[in-house]
């Protein structure tokens, strides 16, 4: 063989690798990936109507579900019946479902799809969304949620062979991802939910009690599921949780879960960019370590007067950041969401409000529960 034709071997060679490579992930979609809260949203439209507000729920076990709303708008008639509820499998209900002749954001369009129809606001403090695109609907793609960019792709394609580090196999059990989850020394099965909103590790109650603790269990709330409510309590752990390579020195979790498994919410996910490959069952995982921006203080007359004892709770600050803490529960950061107004840094959905007399000082604390009740008192 000539020299001449060795070279055209390897330029040929490195050009058939180039367009393969190529090949492996082709993009459908890039679009702005629009939270809600923690959860991922985009805009969408149906039957070329729209847009509408959609979040990606990887918990969610239908393509797609829509409000009551947007099918009346939409004139879409019910085509059969679901009955759908939380991994638990208690407390079921048939929802109507309505034929969806297309779906599309960005490049991708899906036809054909089966949705169901069911209020999307399971309590009144809830951000408005006109309804939720399933892990089922992406089955034949690639999906990446890219919270650090903000950004939602959809691409052809497959990922590389899973590494145990970065690239993690999963499986899919009633249309939702399933990993294993490292908690100490106990392998946990956990559901990967961007629809959870409200927190990050969750673990079922059979395992807090095999695992060494760093404090004491607090009751912090309720949560709702589509089929239930469920008090929520909340603790930290001695041992780490990985994920992969990704290791949570000592994290808070809350408890119970829904089912047997453990899941993995949106606090958590918002560090990475998640890529999926259900056709290989393939998750990539990229972290960025997000940074926490301080509190701005809003004073009145040079103070800082939030703080103090407001009924059962009370308001101080540790360094540059501030802290709410019921009696006998735990301390949680405030973000600043706005003048005098705060959400938590464990709970984004939930709302604090400091109200000013006359003398434009503090004078009453309002709190947004998870029922969607405003809960007052006075500074004392």
């Amino acid at each position: 063989m000539s020299r001449i034709q060795s070279a055209l071997l390897v330029v040929l060679a490195i050009f058939i690798c180039t367009v393969s490579t190529n090949a492996q992930r082709s993009r459908v979609a890039d679009v702005p990936m629009l939270q809600r809260g923690l959860e991922p949203a985009v805009e969408i439209k149906i039957n070329g109507q729209g847009p509408f507000l959609f979040a990606i729920d990887t918990g969610g076990g239908m393509q797609a579900d829509l409000d009551p709303s947007v099918a009346a708008q939409l004139k879409l008639p019910t085509n059969g019946k679901v009955r759908a509820g939380d991994p638990s499998g208690r407390n079921g209900h048939d929802y109507d479902t309505v034929l969806v002749e297309s779906l599309s954001f960005g490049g991708a369009e899906f036809r054909g799809i089966t949705a169901m129809v069911r209020e999307q606001r399971m309590a009144p403090n809830t951000a408005r969304i006109d309804g939720i695109l399933g892990f089922a609907l992406f089955a034949d793609y690639l999906l990446t949620l890219d919270y650090p960019g903000k950004r939602v792709l959809v691409e052809r394609g497959e990922l590389p062979q899973t590494n145990g580090s970065d690239i993690m196999a999963f499986r899919v059990e009633q249309h939702i991802p399933v990993i294993d989850l490292l908690v100490g020394s106990l392998k946990l099965n956990a559901h990967i939910d961007s629809g959870n909103m409200m927190g990050g590790f969750a673990l079922p109650e059979s395992a807090i009690g095999k695992l060494k603790l760093a404090s004491e269990p607090v009751t912090v709330g309720r949560a709702s599921s589509i089929s239930n409510v469920f008090e929520i309590k909340e603790v930290r752990l001695a041992e780490a949780i990985k994920l992969g390579s990704f290791e949570f020195a000592q994290p808070k979790v809350t408890f119970p879960t829904v089912a047997e498994h453990a899941n993995i919410g949106s606090a958590i996910l918002q560090e990475f960019a998640l890529t999926f490959d259900q056709k290989n069952e393939r998750l990539k995982l990229k972290r960025t370590v997000l940074k926490s921006e301080p509190i701005p203080v809003v004073t009145a007359s040079g103070t800082k007067d939030y703080s103090g004892r407001y009924g059962a709770r009370s308001i101080f600050q540790l360094a540059n950041d501030w802290y709410i803490q019921r009696d006998g529960g735990p301390r949680l950061k405030l973000v600043a969401a706005g003048k005098d107004e705060f959400t938590l840094a464990e709970v984004p959905e939930a709302r604090i409000k400091f109200l000013r007399g006359a003398d434009g000082k503090i004078s009453e604390l309002l709190v947004l529960n998870r029922e969607g009740q405003w809960e007052s008192a006075k500074k004392e």
